[in-house]
């Protein structure tokens, strides 16, 4: 059963969203550092044979285009430079996209492998 979240004040998600890209704009951010001690940058598939998923380079690319670099946002990841503005319309909206079916399973994992196989050709 999902418990829906009450939708809260625009003040309220315009305040989360300065807050995440206050985040995202630390220069030494802790998500990286956490990343790389617990071995999860690069992911183990891309060290141990080299295939990147649609992850790959996406802290990077985001904390770039978070300081405004888009080319290097886009040299991280191809598709970073879309996280920030999906994340603030997700939060204005509040309407969060939700995998609640077999099908949306097999779309979301369809997806993922093409943007996977995108980023191993573009980057």
């Amino acid at each position: 059963m999902h418990r829906e979240l009450k939708k809260p004040n625009l003040i309220w998600r315009v305040l989360l969203i300065f807050l995440l890209v206050a985040f995202a704009l630390i220069e030494n951010n802790p998500i990286v550092k956490l990343e790389a001690k617990l071995g999860l940058s690069p992911s183990l598939i891309e060290r141990t044979i080299g295939v990147k998923s649609f992850f790959s380079g996406m802290t990077e690319g985001v904390h770039q285009f978070a300081h405004l670099n888009i080319q290097s946002s886009f040299k991280a990841n191809v598709f970073a430079p879309f996280i920030i503005p999906l994340i603030i319309f997700y939060i204005l909206t509040w309407n969060f996209p939700k995998i609640d079916s077999r099908k949306k399973e097999y779309v979301f994992f369809t997806v993922f492998i093409c943007l996977s196989v995108v980023v191993n050709i573009v980057n």
